[in-house]
């Protein structure tokens, strides 16, 4: 039996130490908590018991040492601009037969809530956005209909700037794990990077040509994405969160250069870790694919530690070289291949790939073992099961 909590043991990892048991925990694609919880997704979508209570159950379910709330606390105000609530409908708006329920909202826009995915905003007739240049760097979503907007702020992108802006309902999930679990489970919040709200709001495509074609604009873009991310973090730490995941998943090789990433990453996410740590919270940063040729630009932003550190053919990190590189400067959250183990093997070789991964990992702690990223929606259960199994069976030191 462990004589410290999960917590504390989280506590101890994020700290750059080694605790007597190495912790686990990871996050999960939503159709995966949808799959195995069986919360209807509309619930999901728009209810904060039945989010929290979703996540409070997986974790539950797979004996994490931690629970990660990846997006704000539902605002089921969004059923204002909502024109009908389709629960379990035959056909879709389009007119083709139905498989997830959804909500038509007033300007023609309309959210599928799929039972084995995220959910998918369908975008109103004659969506456009705004040329980069066009978009105000002291509103940027002043162009955008309103349910955009909604949509938007319940993936964590709204134009608020300071800690005490953020509305009571982005707090209900936080409340609610917190209540259960908060003193024996590390509890983690989410922000989106600036750079990720930047894409959010401007498109993959057109982002990465600005950075080119307009970047003294996209600086001033970046200035205002930094304070809403700093905001929601400082909110989310105030309110009791241990731990804040930073989510930055086109940061790797394959969108940015070094060069790139030291010019709109490292000044955007530093300002996040510094004010997180300046609060007493840890703050990670969640990357995924191709990071080998930048793991010591990323620590250069100040943040605590890496997740997901995706091993090949998701990215191209061995984690033994990992860890040599980042000793002492960053803990390591990761990286079992979620895809290519915990989805495809079977029960015993994905065994053996959680231990090799947990050999390599726990030496000299620094280390929470997790995959790489997300568990994918149709994962085995039992498979997912092997992380824990893993860490309550072996030592965490030699």
């Amino acid at each position: 039996m462990d004589s410290q909590t999960p917590k504390e043991l989280m506590h101890e990892a994020m700290s750059m130490g080694a605790p007597p048991r190495i912790p686990v925990m990871c996050q999960f694609a939503i159709g995966h908590t949808l799959l195995q919880t069986g919360v209807h997704p509309l619930e999901f979508f728009i209810s904060n018991d039945a989010y929290a209570d979703a996540l409070l159950k997986i974790r539950e379910m797979y004996n994490f040492d931690g629970v990660l709330m990846h997006k704000p606390g539902r605002e089921e105000e969004i059923l204002k601009i909502t024109e009908r609530v389709e629960r379990e409908p035959e056909v879709t708006p389009e007119g083709l037969p139905a498989e997830h329920p959804f909500l038509v909202l007033h300007d023609g826009a309309w959210i599928e809530c799929r039972r084995d995915d995220d959910p998918y905003y369908q975008y109103p007739e004659g969506f456009e956005r705004p040329a980069v240049t066009d978009i105000d760097p002291d509103d940027p979503l002043a162009w955008a209909p309103e349910s955009f907007v909604w949509w938007c702020r319940h993936k964590g992108t709204a134009n608020w700037r300071n800690p005490g802006d953020f509305p009571e309902a982005w707090y209900g999930c936080i409340d609610r794990v917190l209540g259960a679990v908060g003193e024996t489970h590390s509890v983690h919040g989410e922000v989106r990077s600036p750079f990720d709200h930047f894409l959010n709001i401007v498109g993959i495509e057109a982002g990465l040509m600005a950075l080119l074609d307009c970047p003294d604009r996209v600086h001033k873009l970046m200035e205002t994405f930094t304070q809403w991310s700093v905001a929601w973090a400082v909110a989310q730490i105030r309110r009791g969160c241990h731990a804040m995941k930073i989510s930055s998943p086109y940061a790797n090789s394959t969108f940015l250069s070094q060069e790139s990433y030291a010019e709109w990453i490292v000044p955007s996410e530093g300002p996040i870790a510094k004010a997180v740590r300046d609060e007493g919270g840890f703050v990670y940063t969640h990357t995924c694919g191709a990071i080998t040729d930048r793991l010591e630009l990323m620590a250069e932003a100040g943040i605590n530690g890496i997740e997901t550190l995706d091993p090949p053919p998701l990215g191209t990190i061995d984690i033994a070289d990992a860890k040599e590189r980042l000793k002492g400067k960053m803990f390591i959250k990761g990286n079992i291949d979620p895809v290519n183990v915990l989805l495809r093997m079977n029960k015993e070789d994905a065994r053996n790939d959680v231990k090799r991964v947990f050999d390599i990992g726990r030496k000299g702690g620094e280390f929470i073992l997790s995959t790489a990223c997300s568990v994918a929606p149709p994962t085995p259960r039992e498979n997912v099961e092997l992380l824990a199994e893993c860490v309550h069976s072996h030592p965490a030191h030699d």
